[in-house]
């Protein structure tokens, strides 16, 4: 029998097209959008795309997100220059920090108010009147599909967490044209992103029939894909089919939310500063390890699709392939931080989402199997 299940999905339209940015003219003609902002990733500000895009769309403002996971700061900062332009029409340009940054904003201009006040999980938010169209510039957060943000908050070992309906992109663009400038370690770290977001939400207790078929496209696209557009970034098909994957992986974790890779990667980036995907390509393997117990036919799959005996072997084996085989104690090499990375873990919501539950215990064990490089080899020691 068919387990019952909730399909959450908000995401109203989804675009894809090579050189796509150029239909963002039409996108604000056909809605009548008069007063548009543009909120793009720091990188784009030499960039001739904006002043491209500053021709044919003539912005009413144009804001720029500073070049890190975004905070409590960068969105209040994003929010307040929203509020001067009143816009009808909001474009957010870039990886998942200025989607995530320009999303939260969104939501301030009709919620005002601290950030704090409106983060958590099943808030009532009022709507605003703008149209939203992300345009995500890497293949990895998947941030223009979810109806989730994350911001970091100073003195904090996690994050803040946004999630409400009202906070979807109307519109999410696709152009893998502008993945194509993302350099080597950008590829990697956000395109195994995707991949922990694809695995995480396949193995996730909320699966579903709905989710599985987004969760396992998008996994068997960026086994094939993902070291090509790392190796070779001018691959169109690469870029293009990365770019979905990354899309599809976020419709999945969307609504059968992540596990205990997430769980980590969280604290790891809060204390330790290090890059989202790269703490999640940290942890993956072990995770998966740990899970390997439980997964079944589920984690059967995953291993084939990855050209491995086993799920987590696979995720090793590809993590090294993309130049993202680096061992914890990199970032945090001493034991009292990886107990305090774990005590943080634990306390995030997508530890009861994992296939399998973890103690204090067991998460230390996780940490002290992912110390080490594996050279592509399956971890070790994952309880």
């Amino acid at each position: 029998m068919i387990e019952p299940f909730t399909f959450y999905h908000s995401s109203r339209r989804v675009l894809f097209d090579w050189d796509g940015v150029a239909r963002l003219e039409d996108i604000a003609a056909e809605h009548g959008a008069r007063r548009i902002a543009l909120v793009a990733d720091g990188f784009f500000r030499e960039h001739a795309l904006i002043e491209r895009l500053r021709a044919r769309l003539a912005p009413a403002l144009i804001h720029f997100v500073p070049q890190h996971e975004p905070d409590v700061a960068v969105a209040e900062a994003c929010g307040a220059a929203l509020v001067s332009a009143d816009p009808d029409m909001i474009v957010a340009l870039g990886g998942g920090s200025a989607m995530d940054a320009a999303k939260v904003a969104r939501m301030l201009l009709s919620n005002p108010g601290p950030v704090e006040a409106i983060a958590g999980f099943g808030k009532k938010l009022r709507p605003h009147r703008s149209l939203l169209v992300c345009v995500p510039t890497t293949a990895g957060t998947g941030s223009e599909v979810s109806e989730s943000a994350i911001l970091s908050r100073a003195d904090g070992d996690t994050k803040l967490i946004f999630r409400s309906p009202e906070m979807t992109a109307h519109i999410a663009l696709l152009d893998p044209a502008l993945t194509v400038s993302a350099p080597a370690a950008v590829t990697a770290q956000s395109g195994y992103d995707a991949v922990t977001h694809a695995v995480e939400a396949y193995v996730s207790k909320a699966a579903s029939l709905m989710s599985d078929p987004f969760a396992e496209s998008a996994l068997a696209q960026l086994a094939h894909f993902l070291p090509l557009a790392w190796a070779e970034p001018d691959h169109r098909e690469a870029r293009a089919r990365c770019l979905i994957a990354s899309c599809q992986a976020a419709i999945a974790f969307n609504s059968a939310n992540l596990g205990l890779a997430h769980a980590i990667s969280a604290p790891l980036g809060a204390l330790h500063h290090v890059p989202h995907g790269l703490a999640n390509a940290l942890a993956l393997p072990a995770v998966t390890a740990f899970n390997q117990p439980v997964l079944g036919e589920k984690g059967r799959l995953v291993g084939e699709l990855l050209g491995a005996p086993t799920a987590a072997a696979g995720l090793s084996k590809l993590r090294h392939a993309i130049g993202l085989d680096i061992g914890l104690d990199e970032f945090v090499p001493s034991e009292a931080a990886r107990d305090a990375v774990a005590r943080a873990a634990l306390r995030s919501g997508q530890v009861r989402m994992n296939p399998r539950l973890a103690d204090f215990d067991q998460m230390r064990a996780i940490l002290e199997a992912a110390r080490a490089p594996t050279g592509g080899a399956p971890p070790v020691g994952a309880p």
